[in-house]
């Protein structure tokens, strides 16, 4: 019995070992220390990738920002901090943080000059969607920092690598940033430096810990002072208002399927809804609704339904069309049409 159990160890510490696959450590150590450099080619690169992510963001484009993502090497220096601090390496930490804030000072200053030069800078969707982080785009950053680091400390990871940077969207939040400071909307600025700040975090709080798992050899026997300590007590600092963000999102998706639930379900058992359009955040509700005749107190009457499920304080605007003008609608435009022929017809009179 105890021959079988080690067996069935030894089959899983196989089946989970890293270490065997693992390239020198010393090779990992070079190819961070040289994504951590921001100049030069690297340094144009990221104006290309903050370019084309704001262009994609302006026209709401995925691919477009998809591609930014691919291309920058915003990531270098983030994966840098995890695993300085992981191998007590000080002048690694101080690099990585440098050339860390670099890229934030020079990805702002591109995205807002994208903005202040172009005449069709409005917000769009994905402009928006890289201004409230939630606790789903902590887990992301996490596990991407765990998956970055392992596809580093391989002879072929650049795939995995790739992947991670387009799953935890460090340039979008850039140009949101930048988008916020050349319109003055403290919020699109503030947010979009919070999205990004929350990545880096916690990817690099994710390279930590896979370094630490890999027991890679230590630089100096003696942690880097208190850079440790404050790094965690940020990540926890910044956790406090994605959670609160996850759980809006979560109220606004919960009342969403609500409503819908209600309006497909018991609204629709007495009127005909057209057509109906949801704000969660505002709390509107907006229904297009035909009826045979015109129903004075509709208003009071579907008002009822939303009371009935416990939903109050909203905003119901409802747009009555009655059946008697939609075939009055349509007496006028098959008499458009025949006015429309007649001028063709005398036309062609006229020209004879």
């Amino acid at each position: 019995m105890l021959q079988k159990t080690a067996i069935i160890k030894r089959f899983i510490r196989q089946l989970f070992d890293l270490k065997s696959t693992q390239e020198e450590e010393n090779k990992t150590y070079l190819e961070i220390k040289e994504g951590i450099e921001f100049k030069g080619k690297n340094l144009w690169l990221l104006a290309f990738a903050i370019f084309i992510a704001c262009i994609g963001l302006n026209i709401n484009s995925k691919s477009a920002v998809i591609g930014a993502m691919i291309l920058s090497p915003v990531m270098g220096p983030i994966f840098g901090i995890g695993f300085s601090l992981g191998v007590s390496n000080s002048d690694l930490f101080k690099t990585s943080l440098k050339n860390a804030f670099r890229i934030v000072l020079v990805s702002v200053f591109f995205s807002t000059l994208y903005y202040l030069i172009n005449p069709y800078s409005i917000e769009t969707e994905e402009l928006i969607s890289f201004s409230k982080p939630t606790f789903f785009d902590v887990l992301l950053a996490f596990i991407g920092g765990l998956a970055a680091m392992l596809a580093i400390s391989r002879e072929s990871g650049t795939q995995v690598i790739i992947a991670v940077a387009v799953a935890t969207s460090c340039i979008p939040p850039l140009c949101t940033a930048g988008f916020g400071l050349a319109t003055l909307n403290l919020d699109y600025f503030l947010g979009g430096l919070y999205t990004y700040s929350i990545n880096s975090l916690f990817i690099g709080f994710g390279t930590l810990l896979m370094t630490k798992y890999l027991k890679f050899e230590r630089h100096s026997a003696q942690n880097i002072k208190n850079a440790n300590s404050w790094f965690i007590a940020l990540g926890i600092l910044a956790l406090f208002p994605a959670v609160y963000f996850a759980y809006v999102l979560a109220v606004q998706n919960m009342f969403q399927s609500k409503v819908e639930h209600i309006i497909n379900n018991q609204i629709e058992t007495k009127y005909h809804v057209i057509n109906y359009d949801i704000n969660a955040e505002l709390k509107t509700i907006e229904l297009d609704i035909s009826t045979p005749t015109f129903d004075a107190k509709i208003n009071q009457n579907i008002n009822v339904f939303f009371v009935r499920n416990n939903i109050k304080n909203i905003y119901l605007i409802i747009h009555q069309s009655t059946e008697e003008n939609q075939d009055l609608g349509k007496e006028i435009k098959k008499l458009q049409l025949e006015i429309m022929e007649l001028k063709k017809a005398k036309q062609k009179l006229t020209i004879r």
